[in-house]
Formats: structure tokens, C-alpha cells, sequence
């Protein structure tokens, strides 16, 4: 009886010892699981996204290649290879539209900060346009921002260039220009 409990016993303590060291490979696997990777969650090849708004095409955007990182702390989408987005003005006259593209770009999911990188271009709908390096975005607040040389043809009032641009996203009705390099247009009356 005493080598039927001294069996019982023996296998019974290798039996918890290998569970436990079971368990914890698991939880060391689970852990890797959970933590946060620099890897994307998802890729997007030749993306083109097109929101409508009352059957009314509002917004496309295109990119030949999109990264999703919702699964970081700090959740963002990443465009490596670029990025074309078309706003089109659904209120007051569809077929006008702003375009914005860029070299590189990222949006800040929870912020809704946009940041365009490298040969950054807006054409807005009446005509203004923006040129510079980089360029940072607020959809929430409808405002650009850049601390990067910068220059810009407004259609009605000339030529403007810069070190540092924090304007409404229209460019033309309000802006703050440090170091600005201005060309003016006068027009002409009849009197």
C-alpha cells in the first residue's frame, strides 16, 4: 500500500509541476500577445476610399499603400507611398473641390491631426494654392499649420511665402505668416 501511495503521490506532484509549468508558457504567450507590436494591423494596397454624404460624393482619398496601426496605444493610419484626397464642396457647388496631396502622410485616429510630409500641395476650390514640406492638419478645427518654409498663390490677393503659416484650412481669410515674404496684386479701378 505504501508503493501504491508513494506512486500516487510521485505522479500527482509531477503532474502539478508540469501544469504549472504549462501554465506559465501560456501566460508568457498570452502576454506577447497583448502587447502592443510596430507591426500594422492591417495593409491597404491601392486604396481608393470614396465617402458620400445624401448619395453626394463628399471625399475620396488614394493611396498606393495604407497602414493601419489602430492596435497601438496611440492608434494612427499611415500612407508611405503617398496620398491624393479630393473635399468636395457639397454645399454650395459639387463639382468644386479641394485637392491635397503629399509624399507621405498620417492621421492621428483619435485627434484627427493630419501630418503631410514632402512635396505637400493644396489646391483649394476657388483657386488658392499652398506648397511646402510639411504640414500639419486639424479636421476638427478646419485649421493648417507649419513651422516649414512654405509658399502660397492666393488667387485674389497675390503671392506669399514663409518660415512659419497658421491659417483657417481655406488659406486666404485667416493666417498668421512669420518671416513672410509677400507679393501683392493691386488691382486697378475705374473711376
Amino acid at each position: 500500500m505504501t508503493t501504491y501511495r508513494h506512486i500516487l503521490k510521485t505522479t500527482i506532484t509531477a503532474l502539478a509541476v508540469i501544469c504549472f509549468f504549462a501554465c506559465t508558457d501560456n501566460l508568457q504567450e498570452i502576454a506577447k500577445m497583448n502587447a502592443v507590436s510596430n507591426e500594422p494591423s492591417s495593409e491597404v494596397e491601392k486604396l481608393l476610399l470614396k465617402h458620400t454624404d445624401s448619395g453626394m460624393l463628399k471625399v475620396t482619398l488614394s493611396g498606393k499603400l495604407m497602414l493601419d496601426y489602430s492596435n497601438d496605444a496611440f492608434p494612427y493610419t499611415e500612407f508611405p507611398k503617398g496620398l491624393k484626397v479630393e473635399v468636395f464642396d457639397i454645399e454650395s457647388n459639387p463639382e468644386n473641390k479641394t485637392t491635397i496631396t503629399s509624399d507621405y502622410g498620417v492621421i492621428y485616429n483619435e485627434t484627427n491631426l493630419v501630418d503631410l510630409t514632402g512635396n505637400v500641395k493644396i489646391v483649394t476650390s476657388d483657386g488658392n494654392t499652398f506648397y511646402g514640406e510639411q504640414l500639419y492638419w486639424n479636421q476638427d478645427a478646419k485649421w493648417i499649420f507649419t513651422d516649414q518654409p512654405f509658399r502660397t498663390d492666393l488667387k485674389e490677393k497675390g503671392k506669399t511665402s514663409g518660415d512659419i503659416l497658421d491659417s483657417s484650412e481655406q488659406l486666404g481669410s485667416k493666417a498668421l505668416v512669420r518671416n513672410a515674404r509677400d507679393v501683392y496684386y493691386i488691382k486697378t479701378t475705374n473711376e
